[in-house]
């Protein structure tokens, strides 16, 4: 395999993610356009759909500041090629062409031979996953989807370079943005078997880091594998027989099982581990969807009492919503500060996570409501012609450029389908606009993503 891991390309790991924090913009975009820059032209070479895409748009192996609109693939499209070349959601009946899909997605050469080894169809697409990671042992590859809300899995593949990277990523923003260490007890209503590239990366990051695996608590009782996951949507079934089967056996039931009793279990589990912390006063970390927390506080109410977490507990939130629900976030936040506080009466405080399955990072509230990109990635706002926006405030789809996130396997250039407005993104530093809270990176302006879905494929991390 090519020897990539960034030291070849002027873009050393010898250099912690943290150290971004501490220089000024103008130092941390020129570190990045380089990168940017050289990354697109080691990929350029190895990585055939990548090159396919900006070679029709007139890109060549050198490329300057002025080429980084067309160097941006949407993620709504890129991780889920797959089914229009295999002609169907469905890899898992055809591994074959999928295996040659993935092999053009990847910047490394695979052994054709290895591709032998696979069976012709697999009862499930975590079948199919599994032996990938199986057989390509020795690359150390990790699959994890989007969360399928419209059943069609995004499908990424991660090397170890990629998810050590992502590991730090997560936990340097959950250090910084909400002050967790690892004497914290984190809770997180999800479940531990999964692919879903949320939970995945979470769990990788405390683990990678030295957090005691009995101090880490995955709430939800039961696995969450991709055919489940798309069954629970309710929106893709097999053809024929099993489909009938999945759409009136398998999607009522699953989500009658996951109302009455996966979910109340969870929910049930979470308290008992907040009493428990509370009882011997430890720092809590709890994590999981609106509703979920909207329920934790619900089950604590109706025990008539209020629970009192240790000083530096956290509650965190992430995915927005992916069903119809009674109440707003606003409303959700009202009930939970209510029922969790810490012993001098204030509410412990409630922060959300922006973030995508496509992404080897997440943008974190600070105190002051807003969403910080971590200075590692490159942050922009396109207009209605694709055009990078100028200026230090900005409303547009955002697009990023991270060039460590995907490790050796594939460029993480990519264009959203999330409008918002961007604050001090790109070149357009303005200190006159720099969040209250004192951090000089760009951030998300609080309450001004709009997830527009334009190709009716983006991804989050709320379906568990």
């Amino acid at each position: 395999m090519d020897e990539f891991r960034y030291k070849n390309i002027g873009f050393s790991t010898d250099i912690p993610l943290a150290y971004y924090w501490n220089i000024s913009p103008g130092q941390r975009n020129a570190l990045l356009l380089k990168a940017v820059e050289d990354v697109h032209s080691w990929h350029y070479s190895r990585n055939k759909a990548y090159r396919n895409i900006v070679e029709a748009r007139e890109v060549g192996e050198t490329v300057t500041s002025e080429d980084l609109p067309r160097l941006l693939r949407p993620t709504a499209q890129v991780f889920k090629s797959y089914i229009d070349i295999l002609g169907t959601p469905f890899p898992q009946d055809k591994p074959r062409q999928f295996l040659e899909w993935m092999k053009d997605q990847l910047s490394i050469s695979l052994p054709i031979e290895k591709f032998d080894r696979f069976r012709k169809r697999y009862r499930s697409l975590e079948a199919l996953l599994s032996d990938i990671e199986d057989i390509f042992s020795d690359f150390g590859f990790e699959v994890s989807t989007s969360s399928g809300t419209s059943g069609r899995s995004t499908i990424m593949v991660r090397d170890q370079t990629g998810l050590e990277t992502t590991a730090q990523s997560f936990y340097l923003c959950f250090q910084r943005y909400f002050g967790t260490q690892i004497d914290h007890r984190a809770i997180f209503i999800m479940p531990k078997q999964t692919r879903i590239t949320m939970a995945r990366m979470v769990s990788f990051s405390f683990w990678r880091v030295g957090m005691p695996p009995e101090r880490t608590h995955f709430t939800i009782p039961f696995p969450a594998f991709p055919d489940q996951v798309r069954i629970r949507s309710g929106r893709t079934f097999r053809e024929g027989l099993k489909g009938e089967i999945e759409r009136r056996i398998w999607y009522p039931f699953m989500n009658r099982m996951n109302d009455s009793y996966v979910m109340p279990n969870a929910i049930r589990e979470s308290v008992r581990l907040l009493e428990k912390a509370e009882s011997v006063g430890e720092k809590v970390l709890l994590f999981g969807g609106w509703i979920q927390l909207h329920s934790i506080a619900k089950e604590i109410l109706a025990k008539k009492k209020v629970m009192r977490l240790a000083p530096g507990s956290l509650l965190g939130t992430g995915g927005g919503f992916k069903e119809l629900y009674s109440l707003t976030t606003n409303q959700i936040r009202e009930c939970v500060a209510q029922a969790i506080r810490f012993n001098d009466d204030q509410p412990v405080p409630l922060r959300d996570v922006y973030g995508m399955a496509e992404g080897n990072w997440a943008a974190m509230q600070c105190q002051q409501g807003n969403y910080h990109i971590p200075p590692w990635v490159y942050a922009v706002t396109l207009d209605e012609n694709d055009q990078i926006l100028e200026g230090p405030d900005n409303c547009g789809l955002l697009a990023f450029y991270d060039p460590r996130g995907g490790g050796d396997l594939f460029p993480s250039f990519f264009k959203t389908t999330d409008r918002l407005r961007l604050i001090n993104g790109g070149q357009s530093y303005d200190s006159d606009f720099a969040c209250p809270c004192g951090d000089i990176t760009a951030y998300i302006q609080q309450d001004s993503i709009q997830r527009m879905d334009l190709l009716d494929e983006a991804g989050c991390a709320a379906q568990l």
